[in-house]
């Protein structure tokens, strides 16, 4: 499934609501129970970090979000043409003090498996994939 919105917070909602509703059907069918929520939050985070970032005022571009579902993983894959960051440089928080931000990344490499960036280049956009591990709810209880 793709979709692709303008770079602009108010479509966020919209496309996590799509993308919340396929992890509930997911979860209805037996996979763990808060899936949505988890796939969701990293979406809201990687979507708001493109509407903060991406774009130097008044430019917006647009943000194609791809779900792929396979046998055992959800990919979500966002792609942009706004400017790249270096995003395996991105450290860990200091949870201790609790900062305002700068948890984004924390939030969604907690939630999902696996996160990788490709930054774009000429012709290519920036490519931010973030994968899903499917378990079953009795899987996830028994962990």
């Amino acid at each position: 499934m793709s979709i692709t919105v303008p770079c602009a917070l108010r479509y966020r909602d919209p496309v996590g609501a799509l993308l919340l509703s396929v992890c509930q059907q997911l979860e209805h069918n037996g996979a763990e129970t808060g899936l949505g929520f988890q796939v969701v939050s990293a979406f809201n985070e990687a979507f708001n970090n493109l509407t903060q970032y991406a774009y130097e005022p008044p430019t917006r571009g647009v943000v194609d979000v791809e779900l792929t579902i396979a046998d055992s993983e959800l990919e979500l894959t966002l792609l942009d043409s706004g400017k790249t960051f270096e995003f395996e440089t991105v450290t860990d928080p200091d949870l201790n003090v609790l900062p305002e931000t700068g948890l984004g990344i924390f939030i969604i490499r907690s939630f999902m498996t696996d996160v990788s960036y490709e930054p774009g280049d000429e012709g290519r956009k920036n490519r931010l994939r973030m994968v899903r591990r499917l378990e079953s709810a009795d899987a996830a209880r028994n962990d």
